[in-house]
């Protein structure tokens, strides 16, 4: 049995995370989706960790032992040029002090996650201000622009780290949805009224 199938990614793995990598699967991308554990991977994920980023999965790689103290050492380490430095998960000679790989996206910081500073996601402020807009005119408009906005904003935060702005996002829902559920109340009251 395959130990995983090979796909062009669709519209249901679209935006999944790589199991290594954590970047959202893109249409058309090569995937690799895990037979064992059905995760989906970036198939250049996959290939360059050997396996299934599931721990304990049947497909994921084999552990490397450690040699022992003193053991005769294994073949010397690849130099790098100046200024460079190995991405910490895929191994990649990138430049060095560099917030992501440029090969697999993932943080470089030794705890994997992106420390640097924050942009606002596409979209986050504008939910924001079309959820205020629906509150003063016409909510049955800039109530669904304030969601569709805030929708967008969270699916870039999720699959960019760089992105911030995800209080602004969830803010512009939920005043998008009070200006549906307020524009509701009006049209019953108003047709109540006659």
């Amino acid at each position: 049995m395959e130990a995983m199938r090979t796909l062009k990614a669709n519209l249901k793995l679209q935006h999944k995370p790589c199991g290594w990598c954590q970047a959202g699967l893109q249409l058309g991308e090569d995937a690799a989706v895990c037979t064992a554990c059905e995760k989906e991977h970036h198939q250049r994920c996959w290939d360059g960790n050997a396996g299934c980023s599931t721990p304990g999965c049947a497909n994921a790689p084999l552990r490397q032992l450690q040699p022992a103290v003193g053991a005769a050492a294994g073949p010397a380490p690849v130099l790098l040029s100046p200024g460079m430095m190995h991405c910490p998960h895929c191994s990649a000679a990138i430049l060095a002090g560099s917030p992501f790989c440029s090969f697999c996206r993932a943080a470089t910081s030794p705890d994997g996650i992106y420390h640097g500073p924050l942009i606002n996601a596409p979209g986050a402020t504008a939910s924001l201000v079309y959820g205020i807009l629906g509150l003063i005119i016409c909510g049955v408009v800039f109530g669904p622009l304030a969601i569709s906005k805030a929708n967008a904003a969270k699916r870039s935060i999720a699959e960019n780290p760089i992105y911030g702005g995800g209080g602004m996002a969830t803010a512009g829902m939920v005043l998008g949805i009070i200006d549906l559920i307020a524009w509701a109340i009006i049209v019953m009251f108003r047709l109540s009224a006659r």
